[in-house]
């Protein structure tokens, strides 16, 4: 037969399990924010900002078409960004003890909708090798661009301070230790169902008048002595 559950047994299965519950929320978020604060290695994230822009005399006259063209090459310059070409550059230019597959996982190149500026994200655990990595991806890459496409219109917006103090971008210990708290109070949950509809014994008078359909006559209490 089918058990079925109604709210006032469900609150009444919280209740009843509600050390167990919390106990797993608390131990989550606690193990979880350890893990993150003192165990888990800081990551940074430096930034460096180029900005696509034709260069000569006529600079300072406003071109539409001009902006539109850049707008549309700031896909290409993001994958030359984070090409293998240039990121073997600047590994050598570096001397960086790392080779160049490795590097990709730490570059990133976002712009903004309609903006003509690429900023080039460069995360790892040491903030002033990230700043000299972000520094030489826009490097390299203004000189890639020149040599290829035959333009010179990348510039050097903005480089990354190899002396800024920054926080870590990641862990974060209280995100995650809210995170795994919840994940804590949702299994709590799910073992206290469980318990319950995998609990077969006859031994409250609602089993058995649900199950047998008999009514109770009488209960024998245990005697403590």
């Amino acid at each position: 037969m089918e058990e079925v559950i109604d709210l006032k047994e469900i609150l009444e299965i919280l209740k009843r399990n509600l050390k167990l519950i919390l106990g797993l929320g608390i131990t989550f978020a606690l193990l979880a924010f350890l893990y993150s604060a003192f165990l888990k290695t800081p990551i940074y994230q430096s930034e460096s900002q180029v900005i696509i822009n034709q260069k000569g005399k006529d600079t300072n006259v406003y071109n539409p078409g001009q902006v539109q063209t850049n707008l549309q090459l700031i896909n290409t310059y993001s994958q030359m960004v984070n090409s293998k070409v240039v990121r073997q550059q600047v590994v050598d230019n570096l001397n960086l003890k790392t080779d160049e597959e490795a590097l990709a996982s730490r570059i990133s190149v976002t712009s903004e909708a309609d903006s003509q500026l690429m900023k080039i994200n460069v995360s790892g655990p040491q903030t002033k090798n990230n700043a000299r990595i972000a520094n030489e991806l826009a490097a390299v890459t203004q000189k890639e661009v020149k040599r290829v496409m035959g333009v010179d219109n990348l510039s050097v917006f903005s480089k990354a301070d190899e002396n800024e103090k920054q926080s870590p971008v990641k862990p974060k210990p209280l995100n995650n230790a809210i995170i795994a708290g919840l994940l804590g109070l949702i299994l709590g949950t799910a073992i206290a169902f469980m318990k319950k509809l995998l609990d077969n014994r006859m031994n409250t008078e609602e089993k058995v008048e649900q199950y047998l359909g008999l009514p109770t006559l009488g209960k024998i209490y245990k005697i403590e002595e």
